[in-house]
């Protein structure tokens, strides 16, 4: 079932005002998820889970010492992105484009290596493997790899490369845990920011509680300092449509944070991906996030 979200226009200036206006509405209404984007036109409020009528938020606003109308025409509903609507998209991709990132791991998978390698790393799980490009560099360094892959196409190419060196359990990531194992590190590039909030949640709350206390999270997403920002039709907060009904939301500093505070946040740091060798331009920008789970 889809969620409404409600959307306010404001005249919140910079991240001070919003981190200010934030801490005021969090305090009535604790079970809120509350962003505010400066960066819009409209630096629109937006509100998931209030159980307060819009009037009530309004007032609550100006109180703050900002302006706030509602946007109807911005009203949304929550992307719905289902495991079948994600297994479709996928199916297709991997049909259509074969391995159409090559067998190169990416850099957010060489540096979890190096990092894993350091903490002594056996055993690894890598939700979205794909079909195993990034899994790779971790088994070659004597790592144990288990992988989640909603593709049948993905894991069919997976095999034909690695035989059954990987042990992939083909279904979605919002359907965890598929075995009752606890890892070293969870490591994960991409599909995070394909999710929609909800999912997000749920999907970071199942791998943190699939580490071993004193295991290690880390997620590669991408950054909304990335050069693709902006592209496709934008469906929500920092989140655009693009293809055949894939949704990217692109992180800030702020959304890191948020996102990731409750799962033991240490680290992240903004990476290039996919550099041109001749430009030394990286084509896309993404937050490597390193988490560490207590002992």
């Amino acid at each position: 079932m889809m969620k409404r979200i409600d959307l306010f226009k404001t005249n919140v200036e910079n991240r001070e005002q919003a981190a200010q206006l934030k801490a005021s509405l969090v305090a009535m209404m604790p079970q809120a998820l509350i962003h505010i984007d400066v960066e819009d036109c409209d630096k629109i409020l937006r509100l998931e889970n209030s159980d307060l009528d819009t009037a009530v938020v309004i007032r609550l606003v100006e109180n703050s010492g900002f302006t706030c109308k509602v946007l109807p025409d911005k009203m949304c509903e929550e992307p719905t992105n289902t495991a079948a609507d994600m297994e479709r998209f996928w199916d297709m991709s991997f049909n259509e484009h074969q391995a159409m990132w090559g067998f190169e791991p990416t850099v957010s998978a060489r540096m979890a290596k190096d990092y894993f390698v350091k903490e002594g790393v056996r055993t690894v799980l890598v939700p979205g493997i794909g079909y195993g490009r990034n899994a790779q560099v971790f088994s070659a360094a004597g790592m144990r790899v288990s992988g989640i892959e909603i593709s049948e196409q993905a894991i069919a190419i997976a095999e034909k490369h690695y035989g059954k060196e990987l042990k992939i359990y083909q279904g979605s990531v919002t359907d965890m845990p598929f075995d009752q194992e606890v890892y070293d590190a969870v490591f994960c590039y991409g599909l995070l920011y394909l999710l929609n909030p909800r999912q997000r949640k749920k999907f970071l709350k199942d791998c943190f509680q699939q580490l071993v206390p004193g295991g290690t999270l880390v997620f590669s997403v991408l950054s909304k300092y990335s050069p693709n920002y902006g592209k496709g039709k934008k469906i929500d907060v920092d989140t655009f449509e693009i293809g055949q009904g894939a949704q990217l939301f692109f992180y800030d500093e702020e959304a890191v944070r948020l996102e990731f505070a409750p799962y033991g946040l240490v680290y992240y740091t903004e990476i290039g991906e996919q550099t041109n060798p001749q430009s030394n331009q990286a084509a896309f920008k993404f937050w490597l996030i390193t988490c560490k789970k207590p002992l």
